[in-house]
């Protein structure tokens, strides 16, 4: 099994036509890459593959006061041949594990006050919702 180690980062962009796509892609890539890349790990019909590579903006350093500019980076606008939607946004709580993540940190940020704080309500609650949570996937995967 190849897994390639490039990084295509989609942008939504309410200019571009129902079939089209734009990706960040790094800037050793070229338009044969993307159509390969696409077509091989996605399965879709890559029609079209227009790239720009755009310069870097101008900011100043806050230690010396220089203007500096930020790295380049590639933009490439993909046409395919079916109509694109982009994914939906995830849901960190549900997908990610978001809400054992805050609770972990907020359990971390009592410890440091000494270990004699008990957990507060907001604490208690969010336990018993992290608890809730895998039980139910605890279920839905017996049911597979």
């Amino acid at each position: 099994v190849y897994f390639p180690n490039l990084v295509f980062k989609i942008i939504p962009d309410a200019r571009l036509g129902k079939s089209q796509a734009a990706f960040r892609i790094p800037l050793n890539v070229n338009k044969l890459d993307v159509k390969d890349y696409l077509s091989h790990m996605y399965n879709v019909t890559v029609t079209d593959v227009r790239t720009a590579v755009l310069p870097g903006k101008w900011t100043v350093n806050r230690f010396t006061g220089q203007k500096e500019r930020t790295a380049r980076t590639k933009k490439a606008i993909v046409t395919i041949k079916e109509d694109f939607e982009y994914p939906k946004e995830a849901d960190i709580n549900a997908d990610f594990g978001g809400l054992e993540v805050e609770y972990e940190e907020k359990r971390r940020a009592n410890k440091l006050k000494g270990w004699r704080i008990r957990p507060s309500m907001e604490m208690m609650a969010m336990r018993r919702k992290i608890l809730e949570q895998r039980k139910e996937s605890a279920d839905a995967e017996e049911k597979k």
